[in-house]
């Protein structure tokens, strides 16, 4: 009997930024509420299962979700009781995760603005399709 193979393509389709920080994620969350306009709250800490622990992984999040312009913004931890979220961005403290349609002159107000956020230290533009562990964002 021949073997079928199962081919799955995921959609990378969110803006990815990379925190260093040095605030706890409270804060940061708090801090990123006043600068951005948004109402990020505490939700369930993401899980992911693990091949070197029996428990899975977990990772704070916030998320808020802009009904008005169709977008999400997650913030997750990258460091973990456990382990990284993303272990190749290891500069990173967190990830700001926004799933929408997002135009240039937003993106780049965006990221000045979360430059300027009091507590932010510096951050990244990340592309999601040339990381190796971007399933780990898929939630």
């Amino acid at each position: 009997m021949a073997k079928l193979v199962l081919d799955i393509e995921y959609d990378y389709d969110f803006l990815l930024i990379g925190i260093s920080c040095h605030e706890k994620d409270y804060r940061l969350s708090w801090s990123l509420n006043n600068s951005l306009n948004l109402e990020l709250a505490k939700t369930d800490d993401l899980k992911l299962d693990s091949k070197k622990y029996k428990e899975p992984l977990s990772h704070s999040m916030f998320m808020f979700d802009n009904e008005d312009q169709y977008k999400q913004y997650y913030l997750i931890s990258n460091k973990g009781p456990k382990g990284l979220l993303i272990p190749e961005q290891k500069h990173s403290d967190f990830f700001l995760l926004i799933k929408g349609t997002l135009l240039n002159d937003d993106k780049a107000s965006i990221l000045k603005k979360i430059k300027d956020t009091p507590g932010v230290l510096t951050i990244f533009d990340i592309d999601p399709n040339k990381l190796k562990s971007k399933e780990n964002l898929l939630f």
